[in-house]
């Protein structure tokens, strides 16, 4: 009998449920996407914020750079032209924190370190 073990990325990469909360100035966002960014692979892995301003997602242990941006929304087509999706109009997520360049937030992953909390100011 042949057993075959497979070795493949994911182990060699092991990944954490990682979670948290947003805020804006103490009071949870509860719509909108928290990304994280691996800047050494530009691997973006991504989390819906819900109740409470709550997200789960999964990373490897690295430091990566975090975004928050608010929910897409589909607008009216004109004629032809089919609908787009935009940003919703949002008071709670400041256009800074929409991309990980100009947001300041960073979280770093490890085995011991899987809550990430973040109060975004005006």
């Amino acid at each position: 009998m042949i057993f075959l073990v497979a070795c493949g990325p994911a182990d060699k990469f092991p990944r954490y449920k990682i979670s948290g909360k947003v805020t804006y100035q103490a009071q949870p966002v509860e719509e909108g996407t928290i990304s994280f960014e691996d800047p050494t692979t530009g691997q973006v892995n991504s989390g819906s914020l819900g109740s409470g301003g709550v997200y789960s997602t999964e990373l490897p242990a690295g430091t990566f750079k975090v975004s928050v941006s608010p929910p897409l929304v589909e607008t009216k087509g004109t004629g032809d032209s089919p609908p787009d999706m935009v940003p919703k109009k949002v008071n709670n997520i400041p256009r800074k924190y929409w991309v990980q360049e100009t947001s300041g937030l960073t979280a770093d992953v490890s085995k011991d370190k899987r809550t990430f909390d973040f109060d975004l100011k005006p």
